[in-house]
C-alpha cells in the first residue's frame, strides 16, 4: 500500500465534535509551486532556466532579466479548469472546478549604463493555485462512518462523542461499551471544493557580472488564501434501519477551512551564455517562511424516519482559529538551450526534497508530523523540456513542451505523477508590444481516503490551464 495520509476527507476522522485541520498533507499543498507565471514559459513546457529573457525572468531565473534591452511593461492573466472522474464503491462520479486570476503583472526597468547591463524589477505573480474538487457516491455493505466515532461494543471514552450527539449511538454504562448498531449498508456520498491561490510581490535585481554572465536576485513577499468546502452524507435509502431509536434517515457533515497565508523567500540564479548559440542556467529557490492563519468549522446532522432532528454541535459552530508556520524546502534548477537558425530547443531539471518540509511554531501534535514527513514523501526531479520556433519571414513564434513531475509520496508508481503537454504562440504588434498565450493539459492518477479503511478507486484528473500575456517594451 501506498505510503499516504489524506486530508483531504481525513476530518471526518476524528471522534470529537471539531476537524483536526491539520495534515503533513497541508505542508506539501502550501509547497506545491503551480505552473509559474508567463504565456511564453508556459508554451514551451516551463523548460525556462535558461531561456527566460523577458519579466518572467524574475521568477524562473532572475539572472535572465539581465538580458533585456528595453523596459518592459507586462500584464498576464490564467485560467485554471480542473475535472476529477473518481470511482467509489463501483460508482463513477465526475466534477469540475474552475479559477480565473491575474497571473502576474511587472515592471522591469533597464539602468542605463555605459558597461554591462543592470536591470530593476517590481512585480506580482501567483505563484501556486489550490482548485481542485471531487465528487463520489456508493453503496457501502460493509462500514459506516458512526463506527469511527462510536465502535459498537468497544469501551467508550471520558468525552460525548459526535455519534452520542447525534443520537446515533447511547453508551451502556453497566459494560462500559458503546450500543453502536448502524454499521453497514449505507449510501455514502461527498462532494469538495478546494479554492484560492498563493500571490506574490517581487523585487528582482540583475546584472552581467562578468563577459557572458549574468547573476540576479528575487526577493518574493507572499500573501494568499485556501479554502476548504466539504459535505459528505450517510442514507439509509433501502431501510435497513427502522428500529427506535436508531431509525436514521440521514447523516451529514459539512466541513469548512478558510486560510490567510502569508510569507517570505528569495531566488538567486546564474545565467551563461557559452556560445552565440547555447545558454546555460542555474536557479536556488530558498525555502519559503509561511505563516498560515486558519479558520475551521463542523457541522453534522441526523434525520430519523420519525422526522426529529439532531445538530452538532447544536446552535452550529462558530468555528475555531488556529495559527501555525510551515518551511518549505529548497528548489534547485539548472537548464540548457540551444538555438540552430529560428529554432530554440529547452530542458530543465528541478530537484526537491519533499522530506525537508516542516511545521514550526504550532501544537504538539502537529509537531508531530515533522517525524511522519520524513517517511511519508520523498525527493523528486521534475523533468521539462519545450522548443520555440520562429516562422521564417514574419514575427511569429510557436512553441510546444512537456513536463514530467512526479508524485512526492514515497511509493508512488509512475500513473500518480503529473504529466503536462503543452503550447503556444507569440507575436509582435507595432515592433513594441508581444503578446503570448500558452496552454497547458495535465493529466494523473491519485486516490483518497474517506475515512480510515474505505478508498475512492484510482482517480483521473485533467486539467486545462490557459495563461495569456501581453508585454510592451519602451
Amino acid at each position: 500500500m501506498m505510503k499516504r495520509i489524506v486530508s483531504l476527507l481525513c476530518g471526518i476522522l476524528v471522534a470529537s465534535t471539531f476537524v483536526m485541520a491539520q495534515f503533513p498533507e497541508d505542508a506539501l499543498r502550501f509547497s506545491t509551486l503551480g505552473l509559474g507565471v508567463g504565456a511564453r514559459s508556459l508554451g514551451m513546457g516551463n523548460a525556462s532556466t535558461a531561456t527566460a529573457n523577458d519579466f518572467s525572468s524574475s521568477y524562473w531565473n532572475p539572472a535572465g532579466l539581465a538580458l533585456l534591452e528595453m523596459n518592459e511593461l507586462s500584464l498576464g492573466l490564467s485560467h485554471t479548469a480542473y475535472g476529477n472522474n473518481s470511482t467509489f464503491l463501483g460508482s463513477s462520479e465526475s466534477f469540475t472546478n474552475s479559477q480565473t486570476a491575474l497571473n502576474d503583472a511587472g515592471l522591469a526597468y533597464v539602468v542605463p549604463a555605459t558597461r554591462g547591463s543592470l536591470v530593476l524589477g517590481l512585480g506580482y505573480g501567483r505563484q501556486a493555485d489550490f482548485t481542485t474538487g471531487l465528487s463520489f457516491k456508493g453503496f457501502n455493505p460493509l462500514s459506516s462512518i458512526i463506527q469511527q466515532w462510536a465502535p459498537d461494543g468497544q469501551p467508550y471514552p471520558a468525552d460525548i462523542t459526535r455519534a452520542e450527539a447525534l443520537l446515533l449511538a447511547r453508551i451502556d454504562t453497566v459494560s462500559g461499551t458503546f450500543v453502536s448498531p448502524i454499521t453497514n449498508n449505507l449510501t455514502q456520498s461527498g462532494k469538495l471544493l478546494e479554492g484560492g491561490g498563493l500571490n506574490y510581490v517581487s523585487f528582482s535585481g540583475a546584472a552581467e557580472a562578468a563577459r557572458n554572465l549574468y547573476v540576479g536576485v528575487t526577493l518574493d513577499f507572499l500573501s494568499g488564501s485556501y479554502s476548504y468546502n466539504r459535505t459528505y452524507r450517510e442514507q439509509d435509502l433501502a431501510n435497513n434501519y427502522s428500529t427506535f431509536p436508531f431509525d436514521m434517515t440521514s447523516l451529514t457533515v459539512s466541513d469548512i477551512i478558510n486560510s490567510d497565508l502569508s510569507g517570505f523567500t528569495a531566488k538567486v540564479g546564474l545565467l551563461y551564455k557559452f556560445s552565440p548559440h547555447g545558454q546555460l542556467g542555474l536557479a536556488l529557490k530558498t525555502p519559503t517562511w509561511m505563516t498560515i492563519r486558519e479558520t475551521y468549522s463542523s457541522d453534522a446532522t441526523s434525520v430519523f424516519d420519525n422526522g426529529d432532528i439532531r445538530n452538532d454541535p447544536a446552535n452550529g459552530d462558530p468555528g475555531t482559529a488556529n495559527e501555525y508556520d510551515v518551511t518549505t524546502p529548497f528548489v534547485f534548477s539548472g537548464g540548457a538551450a540551444f538555438t540552430m537558425q529560428n529554432l530554440t530547443l529547452a530542458g530543465d531539471l528541478e530537484y526537491t526534497d519533499w522530506t525537508q518540509m516542516e511545521f514550526r511554531n504550532a501544537n504538539a501534535r502537529l509537531l508531530g508530523y515533522n517525524t511522519d514527513i520524513k517517511t511519508i514523501f520523498r525527493p523528486t526531479l521534475n523533468l521539462r523540456a519545450g522548443g520555440e520556433y520562429e516562422i521564417p519571414g514574419g514575427d511569429v513564434k510557436l512553441r510546444a513542451g512537456f513536463m514530467y513531475l512526479p508524485s512526492p509520496y514515497d511509493g508512488d508508481p509512475s500513473d500518480f505523477a503529473q504529466k503536462y503537454i503543452t503550447g503556444g504562440l507569440g507575436f509582435m504588434v507595432d515592433q513594441s508590444i508581444l503578446v503570448d498565450v500558452g496552454y497547458a493539459y495535465g493529466m494523473w492518477d491519485t486516490f483518497h481516503q474517506i475515512y480510515a479503511g474505505t478508498y475512492t478507486s484510482v482517480e483521473h484528473i485533467k486539467t486545462h490551464n490557459l495563461v495569456s500575456t501581453v508585454s510592451y517594451r519602451f
